[in-house]
């Protein structure tokens, strides 16, 4: 495999683990925006403490984050050992 190419593989591994460690940090701020914002507004005060009920699309983010990081790791493990084979 070209030097191009492992290259390509390595930036898109790092790419991936950066967009993963993006979108699971969005994910905190989100749930922390949604459930800070129920506090405010006194809508339900035992959702805001309890979390229930679980709000499915909050986790949504978490989720493509982290298959997105394991990816991404995966993507820059293969394009190392491509790099070392190439040698």
């Amino acid at each position: 495999m070209p030097g191009v190419a492992q290259q390509a593989v390595l930036a898109m591994g790092g790419f991936f683990v950066l967009l993963g460690i993006i979108l699971i940090i969005w994910n905190r701020r989100e749930k922390k925006r949604y459930y800070d914002s129920i506090l405010l507004t006194h809508r339900d005060i035992k959702e805001s403490l309890t979390h229930d009920p679980e709000r499915s699309w909050l986790s949504a983010w978490h989720i493509g984050g982290t298959v997105s990081f394991i990816v991404g790791i995966a993507l820059l493990v293969l394009g190392g050992v491509l790099w070392l084979i190439g040698r």
